[in-house]
């Protein structure tokens, strides 16, 4: 019969345990007995009971400083996928989190109120999603569900086997008994304090004294640690919550894994999401320069730059930038003075929608913004109407700096945030004038000469802003992959659902006539 190998069970872990640790105990009642009958006991104590208190002190300050001590349960920050719906319902998740400041073993082993707590916060956060809605969970389907929980209990899985000794060995039963064991433990103790106080009172209440010390720092450490799992749990639930509701699992658990994972998978920037290409939008009016500018990125004269535009829709040209994905620009149709009309909004907005970056190009010399500022309102408004997109970061982009006074002097490069040259001057104000008509929306105003012969502060200047906001396009593309990902197939799905139900009803027909 051949031989079968049990591997390491519980009781031969045990069997060692007691094996390794039984000649320390033997050595701490020994030595113990001989403190006792040779008087040194009060003076060994010293010692440590100021090593005891120096614990107590820096147990009492470390662990009332928890989230120094245990891993992070939450989001530090708004990941570069969240929009800012998320963020709002995320705030929910840290209140909620917050309420609990002090837990027992008993809460901890009540799976009432976890569930309590789930449809709890399943319910404050599917109103931030769905406000006013008489069934704040009627737009999600059951596989969307089944896979938000799914992903709670493979997440908390996985800190319980990395975080809590044993959790592998220990059953249900254990846990309930592991309590008793404790109680009858403090109790045993208590009865021993009781018989050396008559022994040796005066020894026996200064070891009393630093025990109560050491035992105030573990309870609180015990306490510390419960708290953690209890907000591991809130946390973890929430965050998959919001994925939930925002639509990005209806690719199943195994997809929104896979292109996490991916998307994770930069090696030098371990927090910055990866993505496989990215899309900049050029949007502004007519003779802003958009074309001019265009040409100037790309280092080539490709876009066309007639004083009158040549083309209706958007054109796409390849760049690449230092250290990034492919990139791509959509130079969209310029807009007249008068304002964009309905057709040119639903371009831009369609160009920035597809976009991980928009580039809103303005005139330095154009001190009336007023069609500018129409079209920021409105691309703003556009996707504030649709929450589960994320309008991509802005950055204002000022040309023709090089008609600004003094008009006939262009002697770069120019300090424009701080220089004190007349032309240095005209560039900040300009760049001022125009933050404060087009507001908060551009994260960044930079001046630029794409005059041909003079080009000035693109691929030096401009180019370096990019790159430096594509951290945050990562997560515009990343979304826009599991608005694609979730569509893509759902008629083909569908057929074959009906298929296999089909082929199941037809199955037990056929058994059924078989009878």
């Amino acid at each position: 019969m051949a031989a079968y190998n049990l591997g390491m069970t519980r009781t031969r872990i045990i069997v060692l345990a007691v094996l390794v640790f039984a000649p320390f105990v033997f050595l701490m009642g020994a030595g113990s007995y001989h403190l006792w009958i040779t008087g040194w006991t009060f003076i060994v104590w010293w010692p440590m009971a100021a090593c005891l208190a120096a614990a107590y002190g820096l147990g009492w300050y470390w662990t009332r400083r928890r989230r120094n001590i245990l891993p992070n349960t939450g989001v530090d920050s708004p990941p570069e996928i969240w929009t800012d719906r998320d963020a709002e319902a995320w705030k929910l998740v840290e209140k909620k989190a917050g309420e609990v400041t002090r837990i027992t073993a008993d809460e901890m082993a009540d799976p009432k109120r976890y569930s309590d707590i789930a449809i709890a916060l399943s319910l404050e956060i599917a109103q931030v999603y769905n406000p006013g809605a008489a069934d704040p969970f009627g737009h999600l389907t059951l596989p969307e569900i089944l896979t938000c929980a799914e992903l709670v209990a493979h997440d908390l899985t996985t800190k319980v086997n990395t975080y809590v000794p044993g959790s592998h060995l220990l059953t249900v039963n254990h846990w309930k008994q592991s309590r008793k064991v404790i109680d009858w433990g403090q109790k045993a103790l208590n009865i021993s304090w009781l018989a050396r106080a008559v022994l040796n009172p005066v020894s026996t209440g200064m070891q009393y004294l630093a025990s109560r010390a050491s035992g105030a720092v573990f309870k609180e450490a015990q306490q510390n640690v419960m708290l953690w799992f209890h907000t591991a749990f809130i946390h973890q639930l929430g965050k998959h919550l919001i994925e939930l509701n925002s639509g990005r699992l209806r690719v199943g658990a195994a997809k929104y894994r896979e292109i996490m994972e991916t998307a994770q998978a930069d090696a030098d920037e371990p927090g910055r999401m990866a993505a496989p290409s990215l899309t900049v939008a050029v949007i502004g009016q007519v003779k802003a320069g958009k074309s001019s500018l265009v040409n100037a990125l790309l280092g080539e004269h490709k876009a066309a730059t007639d004083i009158v535009p040549t083309t209706v829709g958007a054109t796409r040209y390849d760049l690449k930038l230092p250290d990034q994905p492919p990139v791509t620009i959509v130079d969209t149709a310029g807009y007249g003075l008068a304002g964009p009309t309905e057709a040119e909004v639903a371009g831009a907005v369609e160009a920035a929608a597809g976009a991980d970056l928009v580039l809103f190009v303005t005139q330095a010399r154009n001190a009336a913004r007023q069609s500018d500022a129409d079209m920021m309102q409105k691309l703003t408004a556009a996707f504030a109407s649709k929450p589960h997109l994320k309008l991509p970061n802005m950055l204002g982009v000022l040309t023709h700096v090089d008609l600004l006074s003094p008009m006939m002097e262009w002697k770069p490069p120019y300090d424009w945030q701080a220089g004190t040259r007349t032309k240095e001057v005209q560039m900040r104000e300009a760049a001022d004038s125009a933050r404060e008509q087009l507001g908060e929306r551009l994260k960044v105003i930079v001046p630029v000469c794409i005059a041909t012969g003079k080009e000035w502060n693109v691929q030096d200047g401009l180019t370096e802003l990019m790159a430096a906001a594509m951290d945050d396009a990562h997560g515009t593309a990343l979304l826009k992959l599991f608005h694609t990902e979730s569509r893509a197939g759902a008629a083909r799905k569908t057929v074959d659902q009906v298929l296999s139900a089909g082929r199941v009803a037809l199955r037990a027909l056929w058994e059924s006539a078989k009878r």
